[in-house]
């Protein structure tokens, strides 16, 4: 099945924006459980903004636990993740994506959201089961790093008592958050990784971490030079879930205008997607430049204007992608996807 799509969203920015407009109009009187709840300031701040969906304001007490399903709906609400600019071929369901999941439930199209805009969710996800503080910090850290597009960070360490519980998998996303401010340490300096997360808890941690948005803005240099990581989600965004991606290149480093050109191509063929066509190979003048196994592709991009040379006739495959290159060569795919599925 191909599910091709564009993806355009309201920025974590400006859902932050929404958030702090709404204080102003932010009342103590519905949340009756809020009583002994640290920063139940910044919960009633994202419910009256209404970045907190589907929950009541009377279920966010200090003991209430948060499930997988719920856990998603939050940060794909706060972060305000849509598929309003979307295209899919044909229309994805959740369980497309997690094989627990329930088409018709309430939670189905936030999974669906959140699997679209590549948050890093486990495939058995389990809607209905609990989370732990370290499994809804991993995915909160994820999202934001996604959304905001905030740089890798090398975190300062922070040493805390019960660090020899976290999962290894998590161990980087919970140093960034601490880092970050999104999650601190409780009064005897333990983190409590396999500790169920409240409700409120969660909501504390979102509210941190969109004003961590809100003071480190994504950069919007056109002249951004995109790393591995970013310039893959930009690729399966652009082809979509069949994109099956496996570079051998750390997801940190930048990558090269040739290679991303190959990657591109390539995985648009091997889903299915790229028109026919028949190839007039044109001049690079810097064509001795290229690598001999990506210049059919560069060829193949050239011909269907997804790429162009510069006034010169150069290529530049060396050159690292930025983020103004990267952006052009997909939306020019999106154009083509869109009249092949129009025919």
């Amino acid at each position: 099945m191909k599910k091709t799509f564009k993806l355009v969203t309201l920025s974590a920015a400006a859902a932050l924006a929404l958030s702090f407009a709404g204080q102003q109009f932010a009342s103590a009187a519905a949340f009756t459980d809020l009583n002994n709840v640290p920063d139940k300031e910044k919960i009633i701040a994202l419910q009256n903004s209404g970045l907190i969906k589907g929950i009541s304001a009377s279920q966010f007490g200090p003991h209430i636990p948060i499930s997988e399903a719920e856990g998603v709906q939050m940060i794909v609400n706060a972060l305000g993740l849509n598929l309003d600019l979307i295209r899919f071929v044909k229309e994805p369901k959740a369980t497309d994506y997690f094989a627990n999941a329930n088409d018709s439930a309430w939670y189905a199209q936030a999974l669906i959201i959140a699997a679209v805009h590549g948050l890093d969710l486990p495939a058995d996800l389990k809607p209905g089961q609990k989370l732990t503080r370290e499994e809804f910090t991993h995915q909160l850290i994820d999202a934001i790093e996604i959304s905001g597009r905030l740089p890798m960070i090398k975190p300062v360490v922070v040493e805390f008592k019960d660090q020899d519980q976290v999962k290894a998998d998590y161990s980087g996303s919970i140093q960034r958050a601490l880092n970050y401010g999104v999650v601190q340490l409780d009064a005897n300096g333990k983190f409590n990784p396999q500790q169920k997360i409240t409700r409120a808890e969660a909501a504390v941690a979102i509210s941190n971490a969109l004003a961590y948005l809100k003071a480190h803005p994504a950069p919007e240099a056109a002249n951004e030079i995109l790393t591995a990581e970013q310039a893959v989600q930009l690729i399966k965004e652009a082809v979509g879930p069949e994109a099956g991606l496996q570079i051998k290149i750390a997801p940190a480093s930048s990558m090269s205008r040739e290679s991303f050109t190959y990657l591109l191509v390539h995985t648009l063929q091997t889903s299915g997607q790229l028109p026919m066509i028949k190839l007039n190979p044109v001049e690079i003048k810097d064509n001795n430049e290229i690598d001999i196994l990506n210049s059919g592709a560069i060829q193949t991009a050239i011909a269907l204007k997804i790429v162009s040379l510069d006034a010169d006739g150069n290529f530049h495959p060396k050159d690292a992608i930025t983020r103004a290159d990267a952006t052009a060569m997909v939306s020019q795919v999106h154009e083509i996807l869109k009249k092949s599925s129009t025919k």
